[in-house]
């Protein structure tokens, strides 16, 4: 069983759910508002901190669902490459 994963295959898959471009703005302003989320956490701001993140993956998770794609297709597909047998090593 080999652990290699496809990488153009992820790269393809990343792009097909990155058409919208409703999703790409608000990917811009949901990673916009992770980085600041990461500058407050840094600087002891708790829980600005934490607004921030919630307010960075709603965005992040909203434009997929505007776009009607799934949000974590990628890590799907990674850890389906990583099992080998076809199937998602582990289902949440």
């Amino acid at each position: 069983m080999s652990q290699q994963i496809d990488r153009q295959r992820l790269v393809e898959t990343l792009k097909a759910n990155h058409r919208d471009p409703r999703n790409l703005a608000m990917h811009v302003v949901g990673f916009w508002f992770g980085f600041r989320a990461l500058k407050r956490l840094l600087t002891g701001h708790f829980l600005k901190a934490v607004l921030n993140g919630g307010i960075g993956a709603g965005l992040l998770i909203g434009g997929h669902q505007l776009e009607g794609s799934d949000a974590f297709a990628v890590f799907k597909e990674a850890a389906q490459q990583r099992s080998g047998n076809g199937q998602l090593a582990a289902r949440v």
